[in-house]
């Protein structure tokens, strides 16, 4: 499922109230799309006059809205950050992020409430392939004269398409190279993360492939050049 703010506003209102005796304070809410973490309870840290120590502010509950999760897992991960919660918005400083307070805690809700609350959750593979941004990226198919093929992501924008093109067919194409000639490029705009290991750039530089017929080539726009 993936969460609502109303949906963890209620779910934080009954835990309060199951778990801590109402004796938690409202907290804004906020939907995260971060791929690097589930939940989160992020706050500031004041200092107190010249000589005073400091004080947690500011506290936000942020629950992740960009995986479809299991719904247990949902609200197991918002109990996780109200545990957190508990002990900054009282002020106690634990002894790690994950530490004697947190766990005590967990185990005492995992025992009265028969939950599945855990220091972490390591993601499927489903799980993380919907927590990658998938951005389009132009991607340059290179063939060369010897036969051999090469791989070149560039900035997707027209103009830096065009830009490349021109200077890498000049590149490798002028008289006398040394270079090894260009028969053709194509062109293909993808989403496909398997192109995500090349830089994206204008340098001439060009990365070639050992297996050619396993390039993911979807979505392609090709231009060849005559």
């Amino acid at each position: 499922m993936i969460p609502t703010i109303d949906y963890i506003q209620a779910h934080f209102d009954a835990y309060n109230s199951r778990f801590w005796g109402g004796s938690l304070p409202p907290v804004p809410v906020k939907l995260s799309h971060a791929k690097g973490f589930l939940g989160k309870v992020t706050f500031t840290r004041r200092r107190q006059g010249l000589f005073g120590g400091y004080r947690n502010e500011n506290f936000v509950l942020r629950i992740n809205a960009r995986i479809d999760l299991p719904e247990e897992l949902v609200q197991d991960t918002i109990l996780h950050e109200m545990i957190h919660y508990y002990i900054a918005v009282n002020q106690w400083r634990d002894n790690s992020s994950h530490g004697e307070l947190f766990r005590r805690e967990m185990k005492r809700i995992n025992a009265e409430g028969n939950r599945h609350i855990t220091i972490s959750h390591r993601l499927t593979e489903s799980q993380r392939t919907q927590a990658v941004r998938h951005k389009t990226r132009a991607v340059a198919i290179v063939h060369f004269e010897d036969g051999k093929t090469g791989i070149k992501v560039v900035p997707n924008k027209p103009q830096h398409i065009q830009y490349w093109h021109r200077a890498v067919m000049r590149t490798f194409n002028r008289p006398f190279s040394r270079l090894t000639q260009i028969s053709r490029i194509e062109w293909l705009l993808s989403d496909n993360d398997y192109f995500a290991r090349f830089p994206s750039s204008v340098a001439m530089r060009v990365y070639l492939i050992d297996n050619p017929s396993e390039l993911p080539l979807t979505k392609t726009k090709n231009e060849k050049n005559n």
